[in-house]
């Protein structure tokens, strides 16, 4: 079964959902590029390796936290300097913008799209609603990429408007809350909410998601970033480097700012069909370069449970893709239960584990991407019951 659905999630009609559909542990596993992955050892405890040596790496590095003190602070740059001014075509149909500007370098993936498959994906969340009943919240919430917002002269139009897509996903949903967030992040452009070098967006855009989503559930957020332990790691050169082998990307590396709850919660880990729970941590601190993403549940394959200080009686079950993993902290102020399942991986049906672990909210948190890529519809709509 698993062997079956990582197949399918790997089936694209375009570029970009080639790049895409591998986004998160295992990114980069068709491009050569180095790719971290989890494996499990005796003990249960989730480890990361390296897959370019497949030797699995058990040092932790010590990293010192920074701490904000100001509320909401964040790296800002002055609106006229965020904007590109140069683009260029690198592999894979990825744009590079001010490709010879020092820092301002950014890698940006393609996106297209087709009305019926952005349909079809929400009618597959129209049947999780109608399975689970009135009862139960169901949300979408379709991640615009970066190249949405940061493409530069000349490029605007070369592929599909990510806004007009979340506008066909949610036009078909019926019953499930459409949370768009390009109105949200629109209003942050200024800010480190995408990484440069790397395909996922930062966690600063994660914040600003779950915000939105928070808000839509009707539960409170902490939205107060000086409430939260804010931890620095440098030299973050990400994914678009393997895609494209531009040299500028590696000379110009992220910082990556991660954020990290200050209430009460633990974490467990479960493997794909929900069984063998093992405490961990929520965060692997030691990741480092390339798999700073990772930080997040040390990648996407296991089953995360989150149980908080909060209580509202709120079970929300994170059905999502790597995207995905960056809202995590900013849920454990806001639900009394967190459950996180990547539907490229999971081998329990979702109407089973809905029911096991009391669901009453399902947000659905991917990449835009996802949900226009058959293969990945294919998977979600196959993980149902």
């Amino acid at each position: 079964m698993k062997i079956r659905k990582i197949l399918s999630a790997c089936i694209a009609v375009t570029c970009c959902a080639a790049v895409m559909s591998g986004c998160g542990n295992d990114i980069g596993s068709d491009s050569g590029s180095t790719s971290l992955t989890k494996v499990t050892t005796a003990a249960g405890t989730p480890e990361v390796t390296t897959a370019a040596t497949e030797a699995t790496t058990t040092e932790v590095t010590t990293t010192t936290p920074e701490v904000t003190t100001p509320k909401n602070t964040a790296v800002t740059v002055p609106e006229e300097d965020v904007y590109p001014t140069t683009g260029e075509w690198a592999d894979n149909n990825i744009v590079i913008a001010d490709r010879y500007e020092g820092d301002k370098i950014r890698a940006l993936l393609p996106f297209y799209s087709t009305d019926s498959i952005g349909q079809w994906y929400a009618e597959v969340l129209n049947s999780y609603k109608e399975m689970v009943g009135e009862d139960v919240n169901v949300y979408n919430m379709s991640i615009p990429l970066a190249s949405q917002f940061y493409m530069p002269p000349g490029y605007e139009d070369v592929f599909a408007d990510q806004a007009d897509g979340i506008k066909n996903i949610g036009s078909a949903l019926e019953n499930v809350t459409n949370v768009d967030l390009i109105d949200t992040m629109s209003a942050h452009l200024n800010e480190y909410i995408y990484s440069r070098t790397d395909h996922h967006w930062q966690p600063l855009g994660a914040y600003y998601a779950a915000q939105k989503f928070c808000e839509a559930a009707g539960v409170d957020f902490v939205d107060d970033l000086s409430k939260y332990e804010k931890c620095v790691k440098e030299d973050f050169c990400g994914t678009m480097y393997s895609f494209t082998n531009v040299q500028e990307l590696w000379d110009h590396p992220d910082t990556f700012t991660y954020y990290k709850p200050q209430n009460d919660y633990t974490t467990t880990y479960y493997d794909e069909a929900f069984t063998a729970g093992t405490e961990g941590d929520l965060f692997f601190d030691w990741v480092e370069g390339v798999g700073c993403y990772s930080v997040f549940m040390g990648g996407d394959i296991q089953i995360t449970e989150i149980k908080t200080d909060v209580d509202n009686g709120r079970c929300v079950v994170l059905i999502k893709d790597s995207y995905g993993n960056a809202l995590v902290p900013f849920l454990v102020g806001s639900f009394e239960k967190i459950y996180v399942v990547d539907f490229r991986y999971a081998e329990i049906g979702m109407k089973e584990l809905f029911e096991k672990v009391g669901a009453t909210d399902i947000l659905f948190g991917m990449s835009i991407s996802s949900g226009y890529t058959p293969g990945q519809i294919e998977c979600i709509e196959g993980i149902k019951e």
